[in-house]
């Protein structure tokens, strides 16, 4: 379980995505490559009436984000976990459990997949879980991974967003995805212990933090589509 820390989102325009490496490369920092860059695939759980949807649009202080994430091609689920993304004022934290997907199968349903992912799930997963939670979207994207010096801050830089619509479909659908849009997603995240260091960070940043969830900004794609 990862303790409470900052999280910081930065959209940043194609043409200014040149400016952002230069600035936190030579950053007195000194962010350098943490981590080799690798393909994220989230698939998010609502209820049907999208009632986490609705708490992360309204910006309500204490939220809470269902999703199973793995990394690399988007039909291997095997090593992927649960994620419970807690938001409280301002600070997020993660409860993580394994929770592997089998989307490799043949004419594999949803109820299918996610019914042997439940199973395999401790207790405690599946209470925090709760009943009535469906697959909404699937979003994938590539991901850069940086660290500073002092090894306070991390930073990764999104790219490549899509998300693929679950709503109406009895089986996995991995195939057909919508784009989010042109741009990069900036995050800095930093332990809570560490949050000067952050604030002294922003204050040099190029370009102003803005609220920003891919949720959101998937489901929103999805519908005016």
């Amino acid at each position: 379980m990862d303790e409470f820390r900052f999280e910081v989102k930065i959209p940043i325009p194609m043409t200014q995505a040149q400016r952002f490496q230069v600035w936190l490369k030579t950053h007195p920092l000194l962010f350098s490559t943490h981590y080799a860059p690798r393909v994220v695939n989230s698939l998010y759980l609502d209820s049907c009436d999208l009632a986490m949807y609705e708490t992360n649009l309204n910006g309500i202080s204490q939220r809470k984000k269902n999703r199973i994430r793995w990394y690399g091609d988007i039909d291997n689920g095997s090593r992927a976990k649960l994620e419970f993304k807690l938001k409280k004022s301002g600070k997020g934290r993660k409860i993580i459990f394994d929770a592997p997907l089998d989307l490799q199968q043949e004419n594999s349903s949803w109820r299918t997949v996610l019914r042997d992912c439940y199973n395999q799930l401790p207790e405690e997963a599946r209470i925090i879980l709760g009943n009535g939670v469906m697959p909404v979207l699937i979003c994938s994207y590539s991901r850069e991974y940086y660290l500073s010096a002092c090894q306070k801050i991390r930073a990764t830089i999104d790219s490549n967003i899509v998300v693929y619509d679950q709503r109406y479909s009895d089986r996995p659908n991995l195939i057909q995805s919508q784009p989010l849009g042109q741009y990069y997603l900036l995050e800095l995240k930093a332990a809570g212990d560490f949050e000067n260091e952050l604030s002294d960070l922003m204050g040099t940043c190029p370009m102003i933090a803005s609220r920003h969830s891919k949720y959101v900004t998937g489901i929103r794609k999805l519908i005016w589509k």
